[in-house]
């Protein structure tokens, strides 16, 4: 791993900026690949790869990102509900009622129409003074982030056409009741929808999915930018809390260069960031344990759904994870954790 020198060089370094990956990881890419290798048989976003739906084998998947827990994006995704543009949410479900920023204390309850009209929006300067308190709320809205929002719950009917395709995944755990006996029936089909515009933070917090489950993101409309960390760089990343889930440092702070301040954070100098945009049509595999927060980029709304899931050959470690969960959130209720 290189220096804390070498890491606050990379912020700053055009070459990073550019192409999104440190010129020594650039290198480090070609060298490794194979001289042999024919145009587009490697193919790598932010030292993360990229993959074709329907180009690679469920045992080349599994044998290349599954099984050694590696992140990769799948490209033209066939099972990605491009669908979800905001003119169809608009059209469909506007009329809904939905939480924004849903865990935040400072939570806010909108029409979905008028929350997606308000990340359209552009504001004018010749606004007549009749119309200020609707493009003060409309600012307000661009901000917002409509984030964990179950689809079975919220939109049944959307979430049964949801399905991550075997052909790839093989079958989630998750969803067999003898495999994990003990899971909640909402993390059985779990699809989590997330709309935010460029105006918003992103994600509020640096964190690891719980019990060790995987996720794949599926980017519907717009893009997004993901932040990344191996499970090795966790005590470098200040977790917090019993379950030791999130990270001590703002979610925010890593979204420019040398935002994270390492007088509070040195340990953060020897982490190894990933970055890696996601467009519609896309789907980032993000693997058990790995670190990660996303924030919308570019200039259209962006709309993702979220589905989590666990290989049968790690049900075991699902469960034992599941039982350590469930003690932690036993001794939380009484106070006896931290």
């Amino acid at each position: 791993r290189r220096d804390a020198m070498a890491d606050d060089d990379d912020d700053d370094d055009p070459f990073d900026a550019l192409m999104g990956i440190d010129a020594e990881e650039f290198k480090q890419l070609l060298d490794e690949a194979p001289a042999s290798a024919a145009a587009g048989e490697k193919v790598f976003r932010g030292g993360v790869a990229v993959v074709d739906d329907g180009s690679i084998s469920r045992e080349e998947f599994r044998a290349r990102f599954l099984v050694p827990r590696v992140p990769v994006v799948i490209r033209d995704a066939a099972f990605a509900p491009t669908h979800l543009t905001p003119a169809y949410l608009r059209a469909t479900y506007g009329d809904v009622i939905v939480p924004l920023d849903v865990t935040a204390a400072n939570r806010a309850d909108a029409k979905l129409g008028d929350f997606l009209d308000a990340l359209s929006s552009t504001s004018s300067s010749n606004a007549a003074a009749a119309d200020d308190d609707d493009d003060a709320e409309r600012s307000r809205l661009k901000s917002r982030y409509l984030r964990n929002l179950q689809m079975h719950e919220w939109f049944p009917r959307e979430a049964a056409k949801l399905r991550l395709p075997e052909r790839l995944f093989g079958a989630n755990a998750l969803a067999d009741a003898a495999l994990v006996p003990r899971c909640p029936d909402s993390w059985r089909r779990w699809h989590e929808l997330f709309v935010c515009g460029p105006e918003c933070d992103g994600f509020p917090f640096l964190h690891r999915d719980t019990c060790g489950v995987a996720a794949a993101s599926m980017q519907a409309h717009g893009a997004k930018r993901f932040t990344l960390f191996h499970p090795d760089d966790g005590a470098r990343l200040y977790p917090r809390g019993g379950s030791g889930l999130r990270s001590e440092i703002p979610a925010r702070a890593l979204a420019k260069p040398g935002g994270v301040c390492l007088e509070t954070y040195p340990a953060f100098a020897r982490a190894k960031r990933i970055t890696v945009d996601v467009r519609a049509g896309e789907c980032l595999v993000v693997p058990p344990d790995w670190w990660h927060t996303a924030r919308a980029v570019g200039d259209e709304v962006s709309v993702s759904v979220a589905a989590s899931f666990v290989d049968v050959e790690r049900a075991d470690a699902f469960n034992d994870a599941y039982a350590e969960f469930e003690a932690l959130r036993s001794l939380a209720s009484v106070g006896a954790a931290t």
